[in-house]
């Protein structure tokens, strides 16, 4: 059966999702179903009763009438390209691989205060001026890390540019995946926000020691393990991005549309925007925690919230792709 469903939707693939189609399509698909169980029941092999149902409905042309299809409804929306599942592969590869240094790229701008901030505790000015030295070279590594993730995601441009879909076939081995990167996801997510929320500890441990420099060590282990927090959260909420690329490429004009509406993606105008979007509330929350353990002025850096609320609109307007949104 899954191979005359996967049939029936190759079939409908880029027709328009119009009531006239989709019922037509509920309609054959309980043709089909009819048929194969009376050719299983009439004790055909499944091999035999699959090739019998394909052959005897396959035709869209010659069921327009009897499904109540006209020509105009019936009509491709466009000249889609169906990607293939090793494209498909591919592509969630180089999303994963993108997530994790886009992640590692955050990780180390965040990390780069940490030498700086350790080195202070020893008033050395040859240390000091090291540990300056290491936070423009560790930024660095950052930012190239940064263009190189987009250029490695560059090849797949012709996804989201040019028309595509996937089959349904492909959707399977998407969906499965998706659901094993959610997994993933959540546990990213979950330890990154505990580490984001513990990392006060070491600071407040070290500050309470009466010992000179130990108060700068304690904030350099906290901007330490906020970075590998904001890593794992940063990662996490990117772990399944490629996935959903590829589930939304349908859209609602197209008969052969697998996912919800509520759960399609927005789509920016390129993958920069893509990637200052997916950072920007980790990033708004290693502010907020650092600039809150620095300060110890929660009575006042709670406004960080509102603004950057307000911010985040002011982006998701201006870098969206109305054009492209599913």
């Amino acid at each position: 059966m899954d191979t005359i469903k996967s049939y029936l939707e190759t079939m409908f693939a880029n027709l328009p999702a119009t009531a006239e189609v989709l019922k037509a399509k509920d309609e054959l698909w309980g043709m089909m179903e009819d048929k194969y169980n009376e050719l299983i029941s009439e004790g055909k092999s499944e091999n035999e009763a699959v090739g019998t149902v394909i052959s005897e409905f396959g035709n869209l042309d010659e069921l327009a009438e009897t499904l109540g299809l006209n020509r105009q409804s019936s009509a491709p929306v466009d000249n889609r390209r169906t990607l293939t599942q090793d494209e498909a592969r591919s592509f969630v590869s180089a999303g994963s691989r993108h997530a994790f240094l886009t992640a590692l790229g955050v990780f180390l701008c965040i990390f780069s205060v940490v030498p700086a901030a350790a080195c202070s505790a020893f008033h050395n000015n040859f240390l000091q001026t090291m540990g300056t030295v290491a936070l423009f070279i560790i930024v660095a590594c950052g930012v190239g890390i940064f263009i190189i993730t987009n250029s490695l995601m560059n090849k797949f441009d012709y996804i989201k540019k040019h028309e595509c879909i996937i089959d349904y076939a492909t959707v399977g081995y998407v969906q499965d995946k998706k659901e094993q990167l959610r997994n993933i996801s959540i546990v990213c997510r979950t330890l990154g926000i505990i580490m984001c929320i513990i990392s006060f500890v070491p600071a407040a441990v070290f500050n309470a020691i009466p010992i000179q420099g130990l108060d700068d060590i304690g904030g350099a282990a906290m901007i330490c393990i906020v970075s590998v927090g904001v890593f794992l959260i940063v990662f996490g909420s990117m772990a399944e991005t490629s996935c959903k690329t590829l589930l939304a490429l349908n859209g609602d004009n197209v008969a052969g549309s697998y996912v919800k509406k509520e759960n399609k993606e927005v789509r920016y105008i390129n993958n920069t925007a893509t990637t200052i979007m997916s950072v920007f509330w980790p990033t708004v929350t290693c502010i907020y925690l650092s600039a809150s353990f620095i300060t110890f002025a929660w009575a006042l850096t709670w406004v960080i919230w509102p603004v950057a609320a307000v911010i985040h609109a002011i982006f998701k307007s201006i870098l969206k792709d109305d054009s492209r949104e599913v």
